[in-house]
């Protein structure tokens, strides 16, 4: 089954290599003064305009900066204005909340400020080598495409095996989410709730289910009620 439109593998390259083409602040085009929220949302902006236009209304926002304030993911602000640490908190979780959850986000960086003698700029270096990396990342992420298509021998050109190639890039995709995630689950485990805590929860599971119980009783009973009625009115036709 051929596609409407004729595609090549280079062509197909070229479109992925414009879906990674995503542009991010670096730590040095943060102004060394403390900014207001609109300021922020307008560098972050700026800067989304120089990346493929996919990115384009992907923009950060204040309800997102708000949301993240109140998850401690950014230290609390003296009046109106963020200082360089807190901005690049708020665009470290921003630069990772597309794969992993806000809690895990959360446990990321309070690992890292957990470190001895690390503080704003140990967060600063962290940032500027994630996007170093994440630089090299896009190349892997087109060997990775190359891979699937040449050493499964796919034409792109063919429908059914060009939704291979995205079902296995899903999959792949997928895969490395999940080692993520068992990295931070190992290193970054989730903190255990106090007794207290488990046993109201409990207390509170156990309560919605007699509640749910009751209410499967009370539906059978009415079933039961009706039928036994149209039962009788049967009988007397």
């Amino acid at each position: 089954m051929a596609g409407i439109l004729t595609m090549n593998n280079e062509q197909l390259y070229e479109i992925a290599k414009d879906a990674v083409n995503d542009a991010e602040l670096r730590s040095s085009d943060i102004p060394p003064i403390d900014l207001y929220v609109d300021q922020i949302l307008n560098l972050v902006g700026e800067r989304l305009t120089q990346g493929s236009e996919r990115y384009h209304d992907k923009q950060l926002t204040k309800t997102m900066i708000n949301n993240y304030s109140k998850d401690g993911l950014i230290t609390p602000i003296k009046g109106k204005k963020y200082n360089k640490e807190q901005i690049i908190q708020m665009l470290t979780v921003y630069t990772l909340k597309g794969t992993l959850s806000i809690g895990e986000i959360k446990r990321l960086l309070q690992g890292a400020y957990a470190v001895e003698g690390f503080d704003g700029t140990g967060l600063k270096e962290l940032y500027d080598r994630h996007l170093d990396i994440k630089e090299v990342n896009r190349e892997y992420a087109m060997a990775a495409l190359r891979g699937i298509v040449e050493r499964n021998d796919l034409d792109v050109d063919n429908d059914i095996d060009y939704i291979s190639v995205i079902c296995a890039l899903s999959a792949f995709s997928a895969h490395l989410k999940s080692i993520a995630q068992a990295m931070i689950d190992d290193r970054f485990p989730e903190p255990e709730e106090p007794e207290e805590v488990k046993e109201k929860d409990k207390e509170k599971e156990e309560k919605k289910e007699r509640k749910e119980e009751k209410k499967a009783d009370k539906k059978q009973k009415k079933e039961e009620k009706k039928e036994n009625k149209e039962k009788e009115k049967n009988k007397e036709n």
